[in-house]
């Protein structure tokens, strides 16, 4: 009962300092010029604040050391989050000059981050494989090269998974709270306390901002914000559910991340069919094809809400049967 109300208020303290830091986050992106100027796709009318991320990450990473210290995981979420808040404000700051930052400095920053997270012991290790009819000590150990590999592509894939998916107003904000209630309750239910408690420190952060950023939203979270959140559950979901990696312990973390998952898969579907490039912008995600259907753009994230429930609850779920 003490732990249950240690991450009520951890969450309730992410929410209310991230909702007391939007003014000065305002503030600070009309003083720097940081603003996302309508332009060609851009769904908004006037120019709107970038920096709702730095808001989230700032909020989030006082509550967390204020909770937990500066344990491993904290440490490299931070210095992490931090990198990658530094080259989303670069590439935001050159969206607001109306100008493209190349894609490739990006992606290799989100690259050295993802080795670092390696390197700092939080990797996939290997997999179990009593659900695959082995026994149930069995468990094989990656070699270096592939648990790299995989740790890196999760990471990464994470990072821009979120990404991709703040394209409306209010949709990546509330599915990462989605995504961070689920993991919170699986970390909960496995005893892992740290997890835990960062990712209800995160659902708090990303719950505060949406108050400012569901429609019409007075403020955008950037390439910044949303490559955090990306980072944090990555973060998040490798220390606590897939710590141990069953087959069972994969599944439910993928569908706790349901929404980014299924969004980016259906992209990279749909661009392979049609021969475009992978990298290239358009309007294949799943926002925009039910806003081509009629949609509003309120009613595209209630219903994309609704769909990031039914993950959550299906992972919930799994995870409740395999344990009875």
């Amino acid at each position: 009962m003490r732990k249950l109300f240690t991450y009520v208020v951890t969450g309730l303290s992410a929410f209310f300092l991230v909702y007391l830091l939007m003014p000065a986050a305002n503030w600070l992106a009309w003083k720097t010029k940081l603003l996302d100027i309508p332009r060609g796709r851009k769904g908004h009318s006037r120019p709107m604040p970038l920096s709702g991320g730095v808001a989230m990450f700032v909020g989030m990473m006082a509550v967390s050391v204020f909770f937990a210290w500066v344990q491993k995981t904290v440490a490299v979420l931070a210095v992490g989050g931090a990198i990658l808040i530094a080259i989303g404000w670069v590439d935001d700051a050159f969206k607001a000059r109306r100008k493209d930052f190349p894609a490739l400095p990006k992606l290799l920053v989100q690259l050295l981050v993802g080795i670092m997270v390696f390197f700092f012991d939080i990797r996939f290790r290997g997999v179990s494989l009593s659900w695959l009819g082995g026994e149930d000590d069995a468990f094989v150990t990656f070699p270096v090269w592939i648990s790299l590999l995989a740790t890196v592509v999760w990471i990464v894939g994470l990072i821009n998974m979120v990404n991709f998916l703040d394209g409306v107003d209010g949709l990546a904000a509330g599915a990462t709270v989605f995504s961070a209630v689920t993991l919170f309750f699986l970390s909960l239910v496995k005893g892992q306390e740290l997890t835990a408690l960062l990712a209800v420190a995160l659902a708090g952060a990303a719950l505060a901002f949406l108050r400012f950023n569901f429609y019409p939203a007075k403020m955008f979270m950037g390439d910044a914000g949303s490559m955090f959140l990306g980072f944090a559950l990555a973060i998040i979901s490798l220390e606590g559910t897939m710590k141990g990696a069953t087959l069972i312990s994969l599944v439910v973390t993928v569908l706790a991340l349901g929404l980014p998952v299924m969004d980016t898969l259906q992209v990279m579907i749909s661009r392979l069919l049609a021969g475009s490039p992978m990298y290239q912008a358009d309007r294949r995600h799943v926002h925009h094809r039910l806003m081509s259907h009629g949609l509003t753009a309120k009613q595209t994230v209630v219903v994309l809400y609704v769909v990031s429930f039914l993950f959550s609850a299906l992972s919930l779920f799994l995870f409740y049967f395999q344990r009875i």
